[in-house]
């Protein structure tokens, strides 16, 4: 254990209070999806100890991604959990699982019944990526290159790549510690305080370049190291009173970088000798250090037995003030006018508020009235930055100055909805919702969506139920300023000396899907069945179209459908077998335009001869469709008395196309991207022996292949893209065995 991760332990101790992370981690879901379900408490049982061992036969990135079995060879199998009861009503509870594991978990606890209860403990995980990638580069924040490099204009030439390569291993790590305080304090209330600090270590990867024109950059696929802390803590307190329950929270969260900058040596040998290999370097600013406070309250009146209120509010405070990283990481390039300020000191406010009410003003009609509202408020300083694009030059002129802006939001929406109970065991619903949305340095400055849905759900013979649903939006924008954000971000001096028909970043026909106006229509329908008493289906059909019918170029059209089933049979305990398939498919279009800048750049040419800007014979259109299908199956076998066999199998193959078209203009002619595909097969069995009341033995298997022949990785090395030194990954095409055996015993 680092002495750092120690001081975590430390800090925990004397810290009573925690709870959410300060930015979403998307390590977190999917290693939580790869978590065996705990194991329900027997009540006549005081422990359960499960040893065994694990053998996988090969190296893997897709199997091994989130269990921590990457690696080929055996491993333990080790799982506990433990219970026992005092007198006073006080208990300890304690829990184990993968012990021989990396993602390993373990839990505390020690309460009296109904009144206080302290947990604590830790939990580990690790996300493993692709690991067949290369790269020249070594050290940690300051990577180098090997003394004896031969740069060049391109990669091609690099003579001496291949003797420095080494591999790269993308592995993250996450250990955390917690601690949970619920107690009771009165008849009506309750509180909670929580901490956790966690520690993210290991190896990304991140793309950086050094440029003058960002549209010819000289780039690099560069290692990222992590190192990185999360503090978080919470106070709640509830009341629960007959008619009225409130709930309140108050929590804190420290985010820590430990790197605040990543430089690399260039490869390369353009821009001069104070650029080019060995001299030149390259900087990127990683996640700045960051503080959240947040608060939020709840409440549920319960009026009267018609009338009932719902409220949800919260307000937050970001804050960030770290020191400013230099212009540029090349001291060779020479700074005229220093950074406006030393650090940022920005912040960011948000406030969320829902509220509910809900009626019956008939004994078959609810209805209920919502309000919700979604405001952001920055306060952050605007200044001007002379910053050194791609550290490839001195410091430019005051015209290129650059501005940041703030992005305030304010969304309000209010709705309606009504459901009323009709003869025959049936319900119809309607829905309506309109939402307004105001922004603050944005090509729009509001937006208003009104959303009707219809809902109907019956019940036409004994046991199938159906529900069905229609949805349809409608977004129209206000005025759509296509030349904001290019006012909004350079200098005046550089504007005025733009012509009047160039003043853009984007082409003005191509509008953001966001605040673009857009018509969406969705239908939704659900039947279930119960045939028997034995057997259970179930079909699902989805339908969404959205059509931007104001957007000549960017997204203009998306599809999605999907058509799900399911079918259930079970022999009372004996058997139960499950059996599933579905089909989904998303289509979207999207258009634009080719051209070059000066004369060409002018897009409001109405007389030919049209510069390309102007001239529709430069769209290029691109249709893409991605198609997925899941099949599977599912069974529990109780064989014999003592004697259990489990089986689970699933299929997801996907397809992925990208078919371009494009005008009659010269030079013009796209070729289509070839198709991915992408076939995943698992087979999970097992088996459970139960040889005494209190030991067991279980063996279990596990089948995954994996197949894709992802065009950006099949044939592609290190060197394949002139202007871009890469990792030269592999597509991860895996075929993994699992055997386990372990033996589960339980005592009183």
């Amino acid at each position: 254990m680092t002495r750092r991760f120690a001081s975590g332990l430390a800090v925990l101790a004397v810290t009573a209070c925690p709870t959410q992370a300060a930015e979403p981690d998307p390590l977190a879901p999917l290693a939580i999806d790869t978590r065996p379900l705990p194991a329900r408490w027997q009540t006549d049982y005081r422990g359960v100890l499960e040893l065994g061992a694990a053998y996988v036969s090969d190296d893997s990135s897709q199997f091994g991604q989130y269990n921590s079995l990457q690696e080929a060879g055996a491993s333990l199998i080790g799982q506990l959990q433990w219970q026992t009861y005092s007198p006073g009503n006080s208990y300890w509870q304690g829990s184990v699982s993968d012990l021989g594991l990396d993602t390993r978990e373990g839990t505390l606890t020690w309460g009296l019944a109904d009144t206080l209860t302290i947990s604590a403990g830790f939990d580990s995980q690790v996300q493993v990526r692709n690991d067949s990638g290369r790269t020249p580069f070594r050290g940690n924040t300051q990577l180098r290159l090997a003394d004896d490099w031969t740069s060049g204009l391109t990669t091609a030439d690099f003579d001496t790549l291949e003797a420095s390569l080494r591999k790269v291993e993308r592995e993250l790590s996450r250990d955390r510690l917690f601690i949970d305080v619920q107690a009771k304090v009165a008849e009506q209330w309750r509180t909670r305080a929580s901490a956790s600090y966690e520690q993210k270590s290991g190896t990304g990867d991140i793309g950086g370049a050094i440029y003058i024109d960002a549209a010819a950059g000289d780039a690099v696929l560069l290692p990222l190291p992590v190192d990185q802390d999360t503090l978080d803590v919470a106070l709640g307190v509830a009341y629960e009173g007959r008619r009225l329950f409130v709930d309140s929270e108050l929590s804190y969260s420290r985010f820590d970088n430990q790197n605040d900058l990543l430089t690399w040596q260039n490869p390369y040998s353009a821009y001069g000798t104070d650029v080019a290999f060995p001299s030149g370097i390259g900087g990127l600013g990683l996640a700045p250090d960051n503080d959240y406070l947040s608060g939020r309250l709840s409440a549920n009146w319960v009026i009267s037995a018609t009338t009932r209120m719902q409220l949800d509010g919260s307000y937050a405070r970001a804050t960030q003030d770290q020191d400013y990283a230099p212009y540029s990481v090349n001291p060779a390039l020479a700074v005229t006018e220093p950074l406006p300020l030393t650090h940022f000191d920005g912040e960011v406010d948000t406030a969320t508020l829902r509220a509910r009410l809900l009626l019956r003003p008939l004994p078959k009609l609810d209805t209920t009235l919502s309000y919700a509202l979604r405001d952001r408020n920055y306060n952050a300083p605007r200044d001007g930055y002379r910053y050194i694009r791609g550290d490839a030059d001195a410091q430019p002129d005051a015209a290129f100055t650059v501005y940041n802006s703030s992005h305030d939001l304010t969304e309000n929406t209010v709705g309606i909805e009504a459901d009323y109970r009709l003869p025959g065991s049936s319900r119809l619903g309607l829905e309506y919702a309109y939402q307004e949305t105001e922004r603050r340095n944005a090509a729009v400055a509001e937006t208003r969506e009104d959303t009707y849905t219809l809902k109907y759900r019956v019940r036409p013979w004994q046991g199938v139920t159906a529900r069905a649903q229609l949805e349809f939006a409608d977004r129209a924008a206000s005025t759509y300023h296509w030349d904001q954000d290019y006012y909004a971000l350079l200098d005046s001096e550089l504007i005025n000396a733009t012509p009047d028909n160039q003043r853009f970043n984007n082409h003005p026909a191509l509008f953001q899907y966001y605040l673009a106006n857009r018509e969406r229509s969705e239908a939704t329908l659900d039947i279930s069945a119960l045939p028997s008493t034995e057997w259970t289906l179930s079909i699902n059909l989805r339908w969404r179209d959205e059509h931007y019918d104001q957007s000549d170029l960017g997204l203009t059209d998306s599809q999605w459908a999907r058509v799900h089933g399911s079918a259930s049979y079970t022999a009372g305990e004996e058997l139960t077998l499950t059996v599933y398939a579905g089909v989904d498919r998303f289509e979207y279009a999207q258009d634009s335009r080719a051209f070059r800048g000066g004369q060409e750049k002018n897009p409001f040419a109405i007389y030919p001869p049209l510069p390309q800007a102007s001239d529709p014979a430069q769209n290029w259109s691109l249709d893409a469709t991605d198609t997925s299908l899941t099949a599977g199956a599912s069974l529990t076998w109780q064989v014999a008395p003592r004697l259990s066999l489990e089986m689970d199998y699933s299929l997801v193959s996907t397809t992925a196309e990208q078919d371009f078209s494009s005008g009659v203009a010269a030079g013009l002619a796209p070729s289509d991207l070839p198709e991915v595909d992408t076939r995943l097969h698992e087979l999970d069995l097992s088996g459970l022996w139960q040889m005494r009341d209190n030991l067991a033995f279980r063996l279990s298997y596990r089948f995954y292949y994996y197949q894709s022949d992802d065009w950006a990785l099949d044939g592609v090395t290190v060197d394949t893209i002139d202007k871009v030194l890469s990792f030269g990954a592999e597509n991860p095409n895996e075929d993994i065995h699992y055997l386990g055996a372990s033996v589960i015993y339980r005592w009183q």
